[in-house]
């Protein structure tokens, strides 16, 4: 139910999360004894099992207000984290509900702008921000004080705050940031994940085709290809958790049965982005072999020019939904996690 206010939540709900997070324990310990035995975990570690499990139960079982409540807004996020880490508070205020959060020192020369995922309502996750953190600390070791790459997230008006094209509205705002402070656009890596890179690549439809405001087509939502009721119950969230979260996001993105590539690359026709190579240099894509959302990704990918190198794609086999992030919240450092890493390195070098 929709009351208008982010995080909003009864007394009755407050109770219901209460008493599904204390259940937690139980149901982690149940699916590490039988993980052996599941398709899903039986490749897993332990610690991937328990934060596997953590995350699908408590993202499953929660209606969105109530994640909402429970992690605040990107702020929130960002100064808990910020004191964990020991850093200082560095945030650029963009207007319009958004800011840059800088996850490292501030530096200028060259940039990875980060933009979360959460299908437009969730917040930044503390462990995405981790993520993030070790993977430019450790291509930073590569360089010089004065050639390292600065880390910032972009803190995006989340629903019901923010409805489309807000969202799209304020990456501009930060790319033109950035560059009015002195980073030069080549010097600009921009990663997103889930709902983050979604925003990218509409990014990217903008700038092959720019229109206006009030040209802005329809979204459309969808989880009618087959690899979401393949993998529901191999992928970090369920067909079903999928679905309630784009229900709830539907409304302030004025989904309609008319879709869009501005907002939906899936429905991109044929040539939509023959040009990229003209306004970014290289991209980077990859989706988990069990992934509710593979077979659209799949789809996108070949969308996407290929030659000379332009387009990097990887399948994670066995990956999930945001598996990299996973991984570091176990403590680990996955296949993809590296590839990613490289992949950055080839880019800045």
């Amino acid at each position: 139910m929709h009351t208008g206010i982010y995080g909003s939540i009864t007394w009755l709900e407050r109770l219901h999360m209460a008493v599904t997070l204390l259940q937690l324990p139980v149901v982690a310990i149940y699916r590490l004894l039988v993980s052996p035995f599941a398709k899903r975990d039986k490749h897993k570690t332990w610690r991937r099992v328990l934060t596997d499990i953590s995350f699908r139960y408590s993202s499953s079982s929660l209606r969105v207000n109530q994640i909402q409540a429970l992690l605040g807004k990107d702020e929130d996020v960002y100064d808990k984290w910020i004191k964990r880490h020991k850093l200082p508070h560095n945030i650029d205020v963009l207007g319009s509900n958004s800011s840059l959060m800088w996850l490292s020192k501030k530096s200028t020369e060259k940039v990875i702008l980060y933009v979360h995922g959460g299908c437009y309502c969730l917040p930044m996750q503390d462990f995405a921000a981790d993520y993030w953190k070790n993977t430019v600390d450790s291509i930073n070791q590569n360089f010089s004080t004065s050639d390292q790459v600065g880390l910032v997230a972009l803190s995006y008006p989340l629903i019901p705050d923010g409805d489309f094209p807000s969202q799209l509205k304020q990456i501009m705002v930060a790319l033109q940031y950035l560059i009015s402070n002195g980073t030069k656009a080549e010097n600009i890596h921009i990663a997103g994940e889930s709902a983050g890179g979604g925003l990218v690549l509409q990014l990217l439809s903008h700038l092959l085709h720019p229109v206006q405001d009030a040209d802005l087509p329809s979204v459309s939502l969808s989880t009618t290809a087959a690899s979401h009721k393949a993998n529901s119950d191999l992928d970090v969230l369920p067909d079903w958790s999928w679905g309630e979260l784009f229900e709830y996001s539907a409304p302030f993105l004025k989904a309609s049965n008319s879709s869009s590539p501005y907002v939906e690359a899936l429905t991109a026709p044929e040539g939509w982005f023959s040009d990229a190579e003209t306004v970014v240099e290289r991209i980077f894509m990859s989706v988990g072999e069990y992934e509710c959302m593979r077979d659209d990704v799949l789809a996108v990918m070949k969308k996407i020019p290929s030659s000379d190198g332009f387009l990097t794609t990887f399948v994670e086999p066995k990956g999930v939904h945001n598996g990299q992030y996973l991984d570091c919240l176990a403590g680990q450092v996955g296949e993809l996690s590296e590839k990613i890493k490289d992949w950055i390195m080839e880019s800045i070098a």
